[in-house]
């Protein structure tokens, strides 16, 4: 009996604290940070840059790796000077921007193909690069890592009238990656994109991150092996998915170029602070 009350109390009085059906909870606000430059003479000193409110793919955090790659862009301007430059998984787009200012002949910002995310990062653009925007040198897209790259590839290219791309095509001189190998079941995805956009011998992709979570940094830096692990090309006659596969790497040439800490960013997280302050950022080639 006295189960059978509670249960009838429940069903009585269940929804009684629930929220209308009608009411949504606004999002969050976007947020501003100020990034300013290590080099004092660099122009502009100051990047200011919108975050979104909220976001489940992170696009509301200016992460330490992509401050640590613009000020490391900005010591070495030759890879942006000229450059033909990709970011893939861009966020708030700082070291985009940052190439786009030290002179890259064309900068193609890309992020995952939500209005959110690219509306963002379109916004930022035009708030720090207008004219770069405005004559086309500054381009914003959204893009699904290992998906078709000819859409990244048009914007260095002309397309036939079958849209196809010419044989001699122009490749991208730098990609960034910033803060993006903690999605472990991308490294494949991002990896293709990589090999099938970057310019052979003299092209770069520069890696940098955060292990944010230090008991999965094995997996993180599991990114590189796949990297630069020997292509092993399927038989003729193989009909197996690549899930079904042992697909082997990319041949892709790893260097080391940084480890050097800074603040955590979530100071209560779990894990090692240590761990969680260091950036790492590497260089990846094809020969």
């Amino acid at each position: 009996m006295s189960s059978g009350s509670g249960s009838d109390s429940e069903g009585e009085l269940g929804d009684m604290f629930a929220l209308p059906r009608e009411f949504t909870p606004p999002p969050p606000e976007p947020t501003f940070e100020i990034f300013t430059r290590d080099i004092k003479d660099k122009v502009p000193q100051e990047i200011k840059l919108r975050l979104v409110g909220s976001h489940p793919l992170w696009g509301h955090h200016l992460w330490n790796a992509a401050k640590m790659f613009a000020n490391w862009m900005d010591a070495h301007p030759e890879h942006s000077l000229g450059k033909n430059v990709l970011e893939l998984g861009a966020g708030a787009a700082l070291p985009s921007f940052v190439a786009a200012v030290n002179g890259a002949s064309k900068v193609v910002v890309t992020d995952y193909p939500d209005e959110s995310l690219i509306s963002n990062i379109q916004y930022n653009a035009e708030l720090n690069v207008p004219t770069q925007v405005q004559d086309g040198t500054v381009i914003v897209q959204g893009y699904l890592w290992g998906s078709n790259t000819r859409p990244l590839l048009a914007n260095l290219n002309p397309l036939s009238e079958n849209g196809t791309l010419p044989a001699d095509k122009v490749m991208y001189d730098t990609i960034i990656l910033s803060d993006l190998l903690f999605n472990h079941s991308q490294h494949r995805a991002m990896l293709k994109t990589c090999k099938e956009t970057l310019k052979p011998k003299t092209g770069r992709v520069f890696v940098f991150f955060t292990h944010h979570r230090p008991w999965l940094a094995d997996a993180d830096n599991k990114f590189f092996e796949i990297a630069a692990a020997a292509v092993v090309p399927p038989p003729a006659d193989d009909e197996s998915s690549d899930d079904e596969r042992d697909l082997g790497g990319f041949g892709f040439k790893v260097e080391k170029v940084l480890e050097e800490k800074m603040a955590p960013m979530f100071m209560e997280d779990p894990g090692s602070e240590e761990v969680r302050a260091t950036v790492h950022g590497y260089i990846m080639w094809l020969e």
